[in-house]
């Protein structure tokens, strides 16, 4: 699929700001954006039902999926910068070497897990089946009795982000192709954003639908990765972009960004909850990541870079999908004691996901960046769930 550069691709050949590793995918502030999404995820899942109540999981998963959206499209946007096109085969070559294969080692350690050491039932085949072939999020949904092994079901997020990424690329390359300038892309893109909240909204007043479908369903959740994407196309920092932020108040504009999220947080109602939050998250991240990448130095921001939490972000995609059922555990070890369960969990999740670092995603790293056109220099860089090249 070679076609010569088109003006609008090349017009965009601009230098990284600084802080960005050049012929790297490794953006400052990333990873430790990650990790707080990890956090988030982690906080809602080990310990009690009240935390979960005021920050639930989906703001931490919400945050994975615009993290998704902006940093694979920047990467395809590099591509499409140097080379005219896409390699799509490519492209799902390396998504499928980066999440099915952790995916698959993790759930095959549960399942025996779960049985000979929780003492609890290991799911059925369906539940399996369905996270393996990434219908999970839809078999919830329809009431499809599929059991997965215990913890393993926070696997439903994958689903999203597999079925947005099997049509995306694909749509990017024929805007392109169609010689489609960014801006007008951004225009198509914010349409499908804006459809997608309408479908939440006729969700809730029509058919009534609270939690499950505007919850789980990929038509109803993929705005909050294609609102990253839009960000990735128009507004962005890695290219030089304008920023959407006034000048002389992004500090001013990125404190309201994070007031904005904040405020989804409380529990107006049921409409706001399962339909309008998910848009003013998106929005809110628009505003934080824009200055985060911009301004990496500013004492807002800079303790992103920490070390420690970037190695968090780093790992996050094997700690996100094994740290339920490590959760369970220590609290199967530790009944009522959340003080002691919590930090205990967290820590045998780290040293599980560092384990899996060093004997499977490094490894797989490296073969995935034979099947990039575009050379990826920093190996280090961490590129798990949410931010998946």
């Amino acid at each position: 699929m070679s076609t010569s550069p088109q003006p609008a691709v090349a017009a965009v050949a601009r230098a990284a700001p600084g802080g960005a590793k050049h012929g790297s995918s490794y953006i400052p502030g990333l990873d430790g954006i990650r990790a707080i999404a990890f956090l988030l995820v982690f906080g809602a899942h080990a310990t009690p039902g009240n935390v979960s109540h005021y920050v639930p999981a989906t703001l931490g998963v919400t945050i994975f999926f615009f993290l998704s959206g902006f940093l694979i499209t920047t990467l395809l946007r590099k591509e499409l910068v140097r080379t005219g096109t896409l390699a799509l085969r490519d492209f799902y070559i390396r998504r499928t070497l980066r999440i099915f294969i952790p995916l698959y080692i993790v759930y095959a350690i549960s399942v025996p897990f779960t049985r000979y050491v929780l003492h609890q039932f290991s799911g059925n085949i369906l539940g399996a089946v369905s996270i393996a072939l990434y219908f999970y999020n839809y078999a919830i949904v329809l009431g499809m009795k599929a059991l997965p092994s215990e913890g393993m079901d926070v696997a439903w997020s994958l689903s999203v982000e597999e079925h947005f990424y099997i049509l995306f690329p694909l749509l990017l390359l024929v805007m392109t192709r169609r010689k489609l300038s960014f801006e007008r892309q951004t225009h198509i893109l914010l349409g499908l954003c804006g459809l997608d909240l309408a479908w939440r909204l006729v969700l809730c007043l029509h058919f009534h639908q609270e939690a499950a479908w505007t919850y789980f369903a990929t038509d109803a959740r993929f705005d909050s990765i294609l609102w990253g994407c839009v960000l990735a196309l128009r507004n962005n920092p890695v290219f030089g972009d304008r920023s959407i932020l006034p000048p002389r108040r992004e500090a001013l504009t990125f404190a309201g960004g994070v007031a904005l999220m904040l405020c989804t947080l409380i529990p107006f109602g049921t409409l706001f909850r399962e339909s309008i939050r998910y848009t003013l998250q998106a929005v809110s991240l628009y505003l934080i990541f824009s200055f985060a990448i911009a301004h990496i130095r500013h004492p807002f921001v800079r303790w992103l870079e920490w070390r420690p939490l970037r190695y968090i972000g780093w790992i996050s995609y094997v700690l996100y999908l094994s740290h339920r059922l490590i959760a369970d555990w220590t609290e199967h070890l530790f009944p009522g004691r959340v003080f002691l369960s919590a930090p205990l969990a967290l820590l045998l999740a780290i040293l599980f996901a560092t384990a899996m670092r060093y004997t499977v995603e490094l490894p797989l790293q490296r073969l995935r960046a034979r099947f990039r056109k575009v050379p990826e220099r920093d190996l280090t860089a961490a590129d798990g769930h949410g931010l998946v090249s």
